[in-house]
């Protein structure tokens, strides 16, 4: 059995790399003070992102344990890249140049030469990326507990009745649709398009997964995950960066540079990826009964508090992360009598 080292070594090897840039860049534009400042906000940003992105390891293992190793080896290699490369630095420069109408050219001097337009640019998307990340994870959520054949509950109030909902026709959209409008009815009147056409792109692009998981594996996404890695791998890959979403807005709490958030958030997603393959490899899913449900809780709180920015009420990184650990934590702690007995 490997080590818990080995598992992280990569992603140690690309922080390492990244905080060495990080301080030559902080010494190069103000001396030994501001590579010091600099340092210190990157490591903010990546505990940040990993705590607040523990719930999307614990989901992303739950699908990865099923596909061949050879689409495991895609997620930590492809994936990586995506993750990194592609939510954390080619996404906000998308964004600025749909919001702002230029090239991704120009979108680059924005983020980099002009922190302040880049920030503000940032902050007037908040609603759309806010609408659309919590719609995509919102379907999730429900798609996860409204199955009429789950017998086995963790919160046997509410779990067995969302069940129930299962055998329901439509039910997960009926829901979605419920909740979203129940939102919307609190969106200023000159945002509530803006929001309601985000929302409904997250329920598009949830359902053509959907389509495509159905025609190409099966019914559910593991099923068709370890029928079709290809599936498997393109919806945790839109999970991924549903989850990134929340992460890449909220960093301007914390600072506007560009290559800072990049930096912070892409060793977060490092680990994120290193932990999923940790939790995969050592079964730890199958020892903690309640680690999968509570995740998916977790989940369901992010979505809350994406709803609840998108109305203007920021709880920030830190209460977010604090949530999700203390949910997941539960589920551990009331999973130990069972793994006791095993």
């Amino acid at each position: 059995m490997p080590s818990i080292f080995s598992y992280f070594r990569g992603s140690l090897a690309f922080s390492a790399a990244v905080l060495a840039a990080v301080a030559w860049y902080g010494f190069e534009s103000g001396g030994a003070e501001r590579a010091g400042a600099f340092l210190l906000t990157t490591l903010v940003l990546a505990v940040l992102e990993t705590s607040v992105s523990f719930d999307n390891a614990v989901v992303n293992a739950g699908i990865l344990k099923v596909m061949s190793h050879r689409w495991r080896q895609i997620f930590m290699t492809v994936g990586i890249a995506v993750a990194v490369f592609g939510m954390r630095i080619l996404f906000p420069l998308l964004i600025v140049a749909t919001a702002g109408g230029v090239s991704m050219t120009e979108a680059f001097f924005v983020a980099t030469e002009q922190p302040q337009r880049y920030q503000q640019i940032m902050h007037d998307s908040h609603l759309m990326i806010m609408g659309f990340g919590a719609t995509f994870l919102l379907m999730v959520v429900i798609e996860y507990f409204v199955q009429h054949e789950k017998d086995e509950h963790w919160l046997p109030g509410i779990e067995p009745l969302l069940a129930k909902l299962g055998s329901v026709e439509n039910a997960q959209s009926l829901v979605t649709i419920l909740l979203v409008a129940m939102v919307a009815a609190w969106v200023p009147a000159g945002q509530k398009l803006a929001f309601i056409s985000s929302c409904f792109w997250g329920y598009v692009v949830f359902m053509v997964l959907h389509m495509f998981k159905q025609l190409f594996g099966g019914m559910d996404i593991k099923t068709a995950a370890a029928r079709n890695g290809l599936i498997g791998f393109v919806y945790l890959e839109v999970l991924d960066a549903s989850f990134s979403m929340d992460g890449v807005i909220a960093a301007f709490a914390i600072t506007s540079d560009f290559w800072l958030i990049a930096g912070g958030l892409g060793i977060g997603a490092m680990f994120v990826r290193s932990l999923t393959i940790y939790l995969v490899e050592r079964d730890v899913i199958g020892q903690f009964k309640y680690l999968e449900v509570s995740a998916f809780w977790a989940i369901a709180a992010l979505v809350g508090i994406m709803f609840a920015a998108a109305l203007h009420v920021e709880l920030g990184e830190v209460v977010t992360g604090l949530i999700s650990v203390a949910i997941i934590g539960l589920g551990v702690l009331t999973s130990l009598p069972a793994r006791r007995r095993r």
